[in-house]
């Protein structure tokens, strides 16, 4: 079964409510996707926060090599 793009998005969401970041490898794995439609889920999970949570931002975290929700309201240190 093929797996859509609303699917990814919501696995990413799931992943962060969860665990607080997620990993490019981890999903293609889970999802069994290419990294190709992960980059594609990926803006469009970026696009939804722009849209509807202006205030959060989705970022890669190369010291851990994850994405991660951080919220722009919050200064940085």
């Amino acid at each position: 079964m093929k797996t859509n793009r609303p699917t990814v998005v919501l696995h990413m969401a799931f992943q962060i409510t969860d665990k607080g970041s997620f990993q490019e490898k981890q999903v293609c794995t889970d999802l069994a996707i290419s990294r190709s439609s992960f980059f594609r889920a990926l803006s469009e999970f970026r696009c939804y926060l722009q849209e509807h949570q202006p205030w959060y931002d989705l970022v890669f975290d190369s010291k851990d090599d994850c994405y991660r929700v951080t919220d722009l309201r919050k200064p940085t240190n």
